[in-house]
């Protein structure tokens, strides 16, 4: 077993505890945040001018893909924009995206059979940095079965990708920011307790390359060939955190017993048996929280249900 939390990022993973039981100190200060979310008012408009910024910094292979003096074709926005440009699929980040990070996911998967990854550096740009992929066309549905034996091999086969350390519950600073004073140093208060529990928790599966939002929309078929896309949160981390979810989403009804089933069976473990499913749980409802206020400020809505959420994380765990 290992520590779920590592005591630094170039250090490895430890050996099982010691006699104490008691894994060795880890940071429980507001982690960076190199995904952020965009401001109000950052939208498409801003992501196809960082793509048409970005193009003389394109390489060659790139432009060829482009049908000159058209305009992307706007596909999803929320956090980040995704557009259509020819053969290539463009995401665009807000400002402030760390391109460091961007890059090492890039760079740690090259090669890889089990992902799909940008085919060229980003682009930082005054409107967003920007990506390109290939563009890869829905095909039909994934199911959750394919989803668990997809990821088993994503995960045997990137077990030592050099990809970012995991950095959980990065955003909680910047969004409580904004808040009254006693809001923020509560969930900033229920941040530190979570990482101190995630810091004292063991992995039964051990570290290495982890999805980071595991789900059939997040994976596409190229060729017939299954591929996870949309890895941006990938990171060397617990394995579990990538299985948590599924484990979730069977608790709140939205996959019945058979396809959990099915899904345990493809990846070849059920994650529920794990005393440290609470600890991943709780980190991902107070990420879910965070999120909520920024999608509520960003669209203009109001925050009265904070009140009442406040009081659940008087008490983190």
């Amino acid at each position: 077993m290992t520590s779920l939390l590592p005591v630094g990022p170039a250090d490895p993973a430890p050996e099982a505890p010691g006699a104490s039981g008691i894994p060795g100190p880890a940071p429980t200060t507001a982690a960076p945040e190199p995904l952020p979310l965009p401001v109000p008012g950052w939208g498409v408009a801003e992501a196809v001018r960082a793509w048409r910024t970005a193009l003389p910094e394109l390489p060659a292979d790139v432009l060829r893909g482009l049908t000159s003096g058209e305009d992307p074709e706007p596909v999803s926005a929320l956090t980040t924009v995704v557009l259509r440009a020819g053969r290539w699929a463009v995401k665009v980040y807000p400002p402030g995206t760390e391109a460091a990070h961007v890059e090492q996911v890039r760079v740690g998967l090259a090669g890889t059979r089990t992902a799909l990854v940008p085919c060229v550096a980003p682009v930082v740009t005054a409107d967003g940095l920007v990506t390109v992929a290939p563009w890869v066309g829905s095909g039909a549905p994934v199911g959750w079965a394919e989803v668990g034996a997809l990821l088993r091999r994503f995960h045997d086969d990137h077990a030592g990708a050099p990809l970012p350390p995991w950095r959980p519950l990065s955003r909680v600073a910047s969004q409580a920011a904004a808040l009254p004073p006693e809001a923020a140093e509560l969930l900033g208060h229920a941040r530190d307790v979570l990482l101190d529990a995630v810091a004292a928790t063991w992995s039964e599966l051990g570290w290495g390359a982890v999805h980071g939002d595991v789900s059939p929309s997040n994976v596409l078929l190229d060729d017939g060939v299954p591929r996870l896309i949309d890895l941006d949160w990938a990171a060397v981390a617990p394995r579990e955190l990538d299985l948590a979810p599924v484990a979730r989403r069977l608790r709140s009804g939205e996959v019945d017993r058979a396809t959990y089933a099915a899904f345990c069976r493809a990846y070849g473990h059920d994650v529920r048996r794990w005393a440290g499913l609470e600890v991943l749980d709780r980190v991902a409802d107070l990420g879910g929280l965070v999120f909520r206020v920024w999608d509520c400020r960003h669209h203009g809505r109001d925050l009265d249900w904070l009140v009442a959420e406040l009081r659940r994380w008087r008490t983190p765990l």
